[in-house]
């Protein structure tokens, strides 16, 4: 990384006293770019040569309009403030200024109040510096970024209620949530847990044993059995022998439309050529 402070040698001169009330300490002020301290919790991964391109894009703009956003520290090697939001334009900054004597060397704060903790400061910075259009893998370092305060606010009871891990993130970052769905599993390391009752051998026996005399899809278990059929209209009668039930003229059947055992029409159903009977046969 650049020692963006070599050759710097400051005057002990802050423009900004001149013309801000030092009694009544303001939001927004004029301070010396070197009074600012880089964020340790702020990696945002830029290289070299990005920022180099960055930097000489807003030399030839002209300055930095847009405040950056920083709260008060306590002062040492000359550094005021902790850096939130900005981060770029400050190591833009930086580089210009050791690059080109005119480069702008002031620039515009607002100073927020100081985070209570490093989940809520980090939180802070994520939402206060601008995302970028994103290759896939720093879109997956952003979202890892983002669900470790989730897991961390989950941890000290502080999880937002209401929504999903997926969801809070994908909002934030303005990314689908099947996207940032993918993410996380792949982040973490899991697949969606389904629990599945192991099956009692004797019933699984049984309903393969129905299901090799009557056809019928068998589901057995200490309560009831359940029969599933599917049949042409040509079947129906001889599965309605089969359980014992009246037959019927199946001439009257429209298959464009649906009927329960009494030939009365069900509304609002389609019926496939394929049809479906169910028969529960409580123990």
């Amino acid at each position: 990384m650049l020692d963006f402070m070599n050759g710097y040698e400051d005057d002990g001169f802050n423009a900004a006293d001149s013309f801000v009330d030092r009694e009544k300490e303001l939001p927004t002020k004029l301070v010396s770019i070197y009074e600012i301290e880089f964020n340790p919790l702020n990696d945002q991964g830029d290289t070299e040569e990005e920022l180099e391109a960055f930097a000489e894009a807003i030399y030839e703009e002209g300055q930095v309009r847009s405040p950056l956003n920083v709260y008060k520290k306590i002062q040492d090697n000359g550094k005021k403030y902790m850096l939130l939001g900005g981060d770029r334009r400050l190591h833009a900054l930086l580089i210009n200024a050791k690059k080109h004597e005119d480069a702008q060397k002031m620039v515009s704060i607002i100073i927020e109040n100081k985070p209570k903790d490093d989940v809520e400061e980090e939180l802070k910075i994520l939402e206060l510096n601008e995302h970028r259009a994103l290759t896939p893998e720093r879109e997956k370092k952003l979202v890892k970024r983002y669900l470790r305060i989730f897991r961390a606010l989950e941890e000290q009871g502080r999880k937002p209620r209401g929504i999903q891990v997926r969801r809070w993130i994908a909002n934030r970052m303005n990314i689908g949530e099947t996207k940032c769905d993918k993410y996380i599993h792949e982040i973490e390391g899991y697949t969606r847990k389904v629990n599945k009752k192991s099956k009692n051998p004797a019933f699984a026996a049984l309903e393969q044993n129905i299901t090799n005399v009557t056809g019928a899809k068998a589901k057995v278990t200490d309560k009831s059995v359940t029969l599933t059929f599917r049949y042409k209209d040509k079947k129906l009668n001889e599965i309605l022998s089969m359980l014992g039930v009246a037959s019927i003229d199946v001439s009257m059947l429209d298959w464009e439309k649906q009927y329960d055992i009494n030939g009365d029409e069900i509304e609002q159903s389609t019926i496939t050529d394929s049809q479906e009977y169910s028969e529960d046969l409580p123990f």
